[in-house]
């Protein structure tokens, strides 16, 4: 598979003003479609979205419907509850008919569960065959799980035939490179997607920007950039270079704002830098985990 085609497109910004380093608020439509038009042109060939992710998934119905050349992963709505029921299945599986519609899509490429405790709370056996009669009745090619952790990723493989699993991964948050979770699931055959490689933008802020919304992130991402300076490599190039050079990972989702935006992410992925990633690594939960800083989005 190119480079390119390992490339997905994450689309949170098309309903939702998001990331710690945009100022700016969601991607206006027009800008959407330039975005998914580049995006076609360049061969990338599938997008990222959830029923959380605000007006995404109307957008990409207006954009990319049933005609367009992209393969869809959306994410089921959330339950939050300590255990499922019949009642929680069936409002998730209204939940994805919806969104089966404001996609303007016959079927989705996967369905993950957008939250781990879904399935592993006490009746999570309910929802997973509920995506297993959704996928047998041919809405769902795949069904999956987005995961935080290495826990998360061995109790989920214990109990279920995951396809394919969503992660989060960058250049500061290594835990999963370093503890195996990514290499288990491959071994077991899964398709692995990484999420959040340029970590909601912070890996692109300056350290005084960061300062200001995350202060501790600022020491850590003041050793980044000056690193990167040394080497004569840009933060962007850095960050997907990092994500194309991790293994086993076969879709990269990234997340931008602008047709200019993607364009540079397409550039500087044509030759990610070789670079020594391991002193980048940061297990502090507080820089590494968005849903510790304050007024997050949905991942």
């Amino acid at each position: 598979m190119s480079w390119r085609k390992r490339l997905a497109l994450g689309t949170v910004q098309f309903g939702l003003a998001y990331g710690v380093s945009h100022q700016g608020g969601r991607v206006p439509a027009e800008e959407a479609r330039n975005i998914l038009e580049l995006a076609a042109l360049s061969g990338v060939d599938m997008l990222d979205t959830a029923a959380v992710y605000g007006e995404s998934e109307d957008v990409l119905g207006r954009i990319a419907g049933q005609e367009s050349p992209f393969s869809i992963v959306t994410k089921t709505q959330p339950v939050r509850a300590e255990t499922i029921d019949d009642a929680a299945t069936e409002r998730i599986e209204a939940a994805f008919r919806d969104s089966l519609r404001r996609l303007r899509r016959n079927k989705v490429y996967a369905l993950l569960v957008h939250g781990a405790g879904d399935v592993l709370n006490p009746g999570g056996e309910r929802l997973w065959a509920r995506l297993e009669s959704l996928r047998a009745e041919g809405l769902v090619g795949k069904i999956g799980i987005s995961i935080y952790d290495r826990a998360e990723i061995d109790d989920a493989l214990s109990r279920y035939p995951i396809e394919i699993v969503q992660a989060p991964l960058n250049a500061f948050d290594q835990r999963l490179l370093a503890d195996g979770g990514l290499a288990r699931a491959a071994e077991k055959g899964v398709e692995v997607h990484v999420r959040s490689v340029f970590l909601q933008g912070l890996l692109l802020m300056t350290p005084e920007a960061a300062a200001a919304k995350l202060p501790q992130a600022a020491e850590r991402l003041r050793f980044w950039r000056d690193a990167l300076a040394e080497a004569g490599v840009s933060p962007l190039a850095a960050a997907l270079g990092f994500a194309l050079s991790a293994a086993p990972v076969d879709r990269i989702v990234i997340g931008v704002h602008s047709a200019a935006h993607l364009a540079e992410c397409l550039a500087a992925a044509e030759a990610p830098p070789a670079l020594e990633y391991g002193r980048f690594a940061c297990n502090d939960a507080d820089v590494i985990d968005p849903r510790r800083w304050p007024q997050t989005r949905p991942s």
